[in-house]
């Protein structure tokens, strides 16, 4: 009941305000008693009162300029004291002031200069010493019964690691108890801040440290800490059950100021099998100043991700353009409060909509666009084959006719990874999406340089195999996995988004822009890693094999054979010069594929779409007897039946 009532009860200001005048007033008498060696006669005390009033009076004009009692005690820190210095200095000042004026020595005859300088010294010892027994009292009055609490470990003994372990304690209903720090800096090791010890970070020692001090509760408090110290510090902490938290960085901190609010789980994205990439944004703002932008997807998430990175930018409008009614209007929300919401444009709209998209390149006329509206849900559109043509193609081909038309000054294309010897509907639609960009690009009359931007799974994206998997460990598992082996290369949200933006500087017509992603992941390994940052063991939640989905590749793949790829003024961005084997009769087939898509005949598409791609392999059982057929021969015949 006493431990409740300490964390829930706040004492009102009247009161601190009350004791803090008392203190006042204890401190001006001892300091009288002091200079008169602690001889007290009735008649000195009595000529002293007056000097007592006043002085308090002196401490209500006092806490005008600095409010002393308006902090929360047990939250004190060395602004407080700072404050409470300010506050006994102006006191001081005020009865010199006071020494000047009274000539005739009515009150001060009786006040020694001395007093008012013992006064100075114990008024600031006496305020600042009942603050930290308040706060003492608090903490050993709220502090949780044992058991009842979580060991916490910081790593970082540095100002981070300091910031945290303060807002910690002072969030008492959160029972925390900090027991100490880890540090990789060996001038720290050994060493104590705050009071609490600093154990190695080594991870041979780690494991023994956290068994000892029966750690449940890491807290990560360093800027910047690699990929592989985290992988390892995950490992140590996943069999003891101990739960990683991440510090934000200090620029993060709202006002300037930490919160325990802003503390973050560790995720899947902080253990990317590399470090994350980095690009110069401050190269780009002379790109983007003073331009129009269009990003189409605008509501999905790199489209999303597209638009916050271009806040950054001096930019004259963007507009911000999906048919999804609900995401746009969350997205002009989160972006509005950014200042910028007269710079903002809102169009509903569906890329196939011709006169819909026509009237806003007319009305806007951009200088730059990002297009990101597709569909990609590979088993969907195994099924809803003319819907993926429809969009990721035609809608695709209507936007890139419209940037030509428009002089836009350069259109920047979202692609993937599965355009590359594509083995599903989705895959194959982005690969003849890229070739007509290129093909775009050796148009003589254009004016527009045609970008591509080629990436692989995006970690965190809506309908991303991390999203699936948070779900599955949610609900208690399974997580299904499709096969063992399967593999696939990832990047962060913001990466992929950066890239974007980066192609709108540094792309040249007719390029396909790639990141170097590091290693491929296993997809297995991916889920027992999200078990173990969910505070779970691997045996809490069953791991299924259902087999590869309808299109799903084994392996994914970054580029063409064919393609001759160039290094960019940034290490781990590679150009991909365009592929000089296009096909024969490429618009002619591109006509038969919309009369095929316009109609649903989802019979014919793929025979069109093997037409156009021929390296398009289908792995979907539905489609495999029909688009793996020989093109000539027994195409043609299939071919003219079906379209009877």
């Amino acid at each position: 009941m006493l431990e409740r009532f300490f964390k829930n009860k706040y004492a009102p200001r009247w009161i601190i305000f009350s004791c803090d005048l008392a203190l006042i007033t204890i401190s001006f008498l001892f300091s009288f008693l002091l200079v008169r060696h602690l001889l007290v006669d009735l008649p000195g005390v009595i000529k002293f009162l007056p000097a007592v009033y006043i002085n308090v009076g002196i401490y209500g004009l006092c806490v005008l300029f600095f409010p002393i009692y308006r902090g929360i005690i047990r939250y004190s820190e060395i602004n407080d004291i700072i404050r409470i210095i300010k506050f006994a200095s102006l006191q001081f000042v005020l009865w010199l002031i006071i020494y000047s004026i009274d000539t005739k020595s009515i009150v001060t005859g009786y006040l020694p200069v001395p007093l008012l300088i013992i006064n100075l010294f114990s008024v600031i010892f006496i305020l600042v010493m009942f603050r930290l027994l308040v706060k003492e009292v608090y903490s050993k009055a709220a502090q949780p019964k044992s058991g009842d609490f979580k060991r916490t470990i910081i790593y970082g003994a540095g100002e981070m690691g300091q910031v945290t372990k303060q807002v910690l304690e002072q969030d008492m209903k959160n029972n925390v108890v900090v027991v100490g720090f880890i540090e990789d800096s060996s001038s720290k090791i050994g060493k104590n801040l705050a009071g609490l010890p600093i154990y190695d970070a080594s991870s041979h020692q780690l494991a023994k440290l956290f068994r000892q001090k029966q750690i449940s509760q890491l807290y990560i408090a360093i800027d910047k800490l690699s990929v592989e110290k985290k992988i390892a510090i995950s490992d140590i902490c996943a069999p003891l059950n101990i739960k990683i938290s991440v510090i934000p960085h200090a620029s993060q901190w709202r006002g300037g100021l930490f919160e325990k609010n802003q503390v973050k789980d560790m995720n899947i994205e902080d253990l990317l099998e590399r470090d994350e990439i980095s690009l110069p944004f401050d190269v780009l703002q002379n790109t983007y100043q003073n331009a129009t932008i269009l990003v189409t997807g605008a509501a999905g998430s790199i489209g999303s991700e597209i638009c916050r990175q271009l806040l950054k930018f001096k930019f004259k409008k963007l507009i911000l353009l999906d048919q999804s009614e609900s995401g746009l209007f969350d997205l002009e929300y989160e972006l509005k409060r950014n200042n910028k919401q007269h710079l903002l444009k809102i169009e509903i709209a569906s890329i196939r909509d011709r006169v819909k998209i026509k009237k806003v390149f007319s009305n806007y006329r951009p200088d730059f666009v990002f297009h990101a509206a597709a569909y990609k849900h590979v088993p969907l559109m195994e099924t809803f084959t003319s819907e993926a043509v429809l969009t990721n193609v035609f809608g695709t081909k209507l936007i890139a006719d419209l940037a030509l038309s428009y002089k836009v000054k350069k259109f920047v294309m979202v692609s993937t990874d599965k355009a590359v010897n594509p083995t599903n509907i989705m895959g194959t639609t982005k690969r003849i999406s890229e070739i007509y960009i290129q093909l775009l690009s050796d148009r003589p009359d254009s004016k527009t340089e045609f970008i591509t931007t080629r990436f692989g799974n995006v970690l965190g994206s809506a309908g991303s195999v991390v999203s699936t998997f948070k779900k599955q460990i949610s609900s208690g598992g399974p997580i299904t996995v499709t096969h063992p082996e399967i593999t696939r290369y990832f990047m962060t949200i913001p990466e992929a988004s950066k890239l974007v933006l980066e192609a709108g500087k540094i792309g040249e017509s007719g390029d396909i822009l790639l990141f170097d992603m590091g290693s491929p992941v296993k997809i297995l390994d991916l889920a027992r890693k999200m078990i173990q940052l969910a505070g779970l063991k691997p045996s809490d939640i069953p791991i299924i094999h259902t087999g590869l989905r309808p299109g799903e590749k084994m392996y994914e793949e970054l580029f063409k054979e064919s393609e001759e790829f160039a290094k960019t003024y940034h290490p781990r961005i590679l150009r991909a010069r365009k592929s000089p084997n296009f096909t024969p009769n490429f618009s002619s087939l591109i006509y038969e594929l919309e009369q095929a898509s316009l109609s649903h005949n989802n019979d014919i598409i793929p025979f069109i779409l093997r037409k156009l791609v021929p390296e398009f392999n289908s792995t979907s059982s539905n489609l495999n007897e029909s688009v793996n057929l020989k093109v000539s021969g027994e195409f043609s015949e299939v071919y003219e039946k079906l379209s009877n």
